[in-house]
C-alpha cells in the first residue's frame, strides 16, 4: 500500500511539472514570444533562429528575421499537439 501511494505521488509531481512546462511554453507562444523548453529538432537557419523545435509532447514552428533597427524579431510561431494547432501568433 505504501508503495502504491509513493507512486502514484510521483506520477503526480510529473504530470504538475509537465503541466507548468507546457502553460509556460503555451502563453509564449500565444503571445509572439520564443518558448524556453524546447529543443530543435533540425538544423535551424542562420536568421537568428527560425525552424521546428521539440518540447515534451509538442512541437513549434518559429519564424525569426533581423531587422537592421531591432535585431531578431519573430515574425510568427505555431505551436502543435497531435498535429493540430493549439497556439499560434502572427506580427
Amino acid at each position: 500500500m505504501k508503495r502504491w501511494r509513493m507512486l502514484i505521488s510521483v506520477i503526480a509531481a510529473l504530470i504538475i511539472v509537465w503541466a507548468a512546462i507546457f502553460a509556460v511554453d503555451y502563453i509564449r507562444c500565444s503571445s509572439l514570444r520564443a518558448p524556453l523548453f524546447v529543443l530543435p529538432v533540425d538544423t535551424t537557419l542562420q536568421d537568428g533562429g527560425s525552424g521546428r523545435y521539440c518540447g515534451l509532447g509538442y512541437t513549434v514552428d518559429v519564424n525569426k528575421y533581423i531587422d537592421a533597427e531591432y535585431g531578431m524579431c519573430i515574425n510568427s510561431v505555431e505551436m502543435r499537439m497531435f498535429g493540430r494547432v493549439i497556439a499560434a501568433s502572427v506580427s
